[in-house]
């Protein structure tokens, strides 16, 4: 009996040996295969984000053009409807999944190479391909266009960031070309891709998507915009077409000397870039306003979002500014601050005074007028100059107005 005990044992213990040896085999294998996806995963990971997506470009200036062809074109724009030259600044409100969020782009030189350019606002950050995040206030990296391009692309790319090519050849940015103009003009059809996801490789750059694109030109049209502060009908031509097998409808200046980018609309992705106003320096209006009328309505100083922040586009109107008052010192002006009706009254109305104060520093700190010639005034939404229910009445509405006392 107890021998028979005693191999009864020694069985069973030899059966928990066994299981555990299986055990620990399948646990082994399976460490293995977690370590093995892992390594992979890593490698997959770092392959897609260095490796480009798209075929690299080399980061090269913009090629030179004939000479006749630079100065027929630096001619046209700046003859141009909208002339392209230092100081224009477009004021686009991009539509994005319901988001309406305002950008600026800036004119910065004009030559027969390039139009060079900066540009400022909201950045917009994805979560599953929906709006997760949007940073306010934000410089992102300048832009240049080339002149080259300008004259014959075939590529819209609008999309800016913080670190981003300053020169992206091959493409336009806030028009179409003039070959493209031409064929939609004439009612033809133009291929116009759209392009964005640009991202630094080495010694180039590349890019993530790159969507085919088709446009008709369908005729005639008007685009209703602010320019320099007044409300303005737009010559245009119409165009409809498909990017990446989504129907977009699109309108351009009619001027082929400059066919501006007037609205880009995309409804199926819920995206549209739409000019809202448009200012560009003209000599001696601002004095010839306030002398005559005794106001003056301004467009071209610009605030962060909800804040009494001052942009750097809007330098060139505060020294138009400080000039008037300079040349005509027994002037006294009332700064008035004016605000659409988004954030409620209360909030508006302190807002819009703190903006009228902000003007007011900026000529006393940085141009030297005196402050006793200087009175703020915030009116909130409370003298809309059209209705709060568009984007382009919200654009109008927010303003600032100078004056004579």
């Amino acid at each position: 009996m107890p021998s028979q005990r005693g191999g009864a044992g020694t069985r069973i213990l030899v059966l928990f040996f066994l299981i555990g040896v299986v055990v620990l085999f399948l646990l082994a294998r399976g460490c293995y295969k977690a370590v093995d996806s892992f390594r992979k995963s890593i490698s997959s990971s770092h392959r897609s984000s260095s490796a480009p997506a798209k075929p690299m470009a080399k980061t090269l200036p913009c090629p030179a053009i004939d000479p006749s062809l630079a100065a027929s074109l630096e001619q046209g724009e700046a003859a141009s409807i909208i002339p392209i030259k230092p100081g224009l600044v477009l004021d686009h409100i991009w539509t994005i999944q319901g988001h309406d969020l305002e950008e600026l782009k800036t004119i910065r030189s004009v030559d027969d190479r390039a139009i060079g350019g900066g540009v400022s606002g909201p950045a917009v950050y994805y979560k599953g391909g929906k709006v997760d995040r949007i940073e306010q206030a934000v410089t992102f990296a300048p832009r240049d266009v080339c002149q080259a391009d300008f004259n014959d692309s075939q590529v819209l790319e609008t999309e800016g960031k913080k670190h981003y090519p300053t020169i992206i050849l091959g493409s336009t940015e806030f028009s179409i070309s003039r070959a493209t103009f031409a064929l939609l003009k004439e009612r033809k059809r133009a291929k116009f891709d759209y392009r964005e996801g640009y991202f630094f490789v080495g010694d180039g750059y590349s890019w993530s998507h790159d969507d085919p694109g088709s446009f008709l030109g369908m005729g005639a049209d008007k685009f209703h915009v602010i320019v320099n502060g007044v409300e303005t009908d737009l010559p245009a031509i119409a165009a409809q077409g498909e990017v990446n097998n989504s129907q977009v409808k699109m309108l351009v200046l009619d001027d082929p000397a400059n066919p501006l980018l007037l609205d880009y609309d995309e409804p199926s992705k819920q995206f549209r870039l739409k000019l809202a106003k448009i200012n560009f320096p003209v000599e001696k209006k601002l004095e010839t306003d306030l002398a005559e009328k005794g106001r003056a309505e301004i467009y071209g100083i610009y605030f962060d979002f909800d804040s009494d922040q001052i942009r750097a586009e809007s330098e060139p109107v505060l020294a138009e500014i400080a000039d008037v008052l300079k040349k005509q010192p027994e002037w006294k002006l009332n700064v008035e601050g004016h605000t659409d009706n988004v954030g409620g009254d209360k909030h508006n109305l302190d807002l819009s005074g703190r903006r009228a104060a902000s003007v007011i520093d900026a000529l006393v700190a940085r141009y030297q007028i005196a402050a006793d010639r200087l009175s703020p005034a915030g009116y909130g939404a409370s003298r809309p100059k059209a209705t709060n229910d568009t984007v382009e009445g919200r654009a109008l509405n927010r303003r600032v107005e100078l004056v004579r006392k």
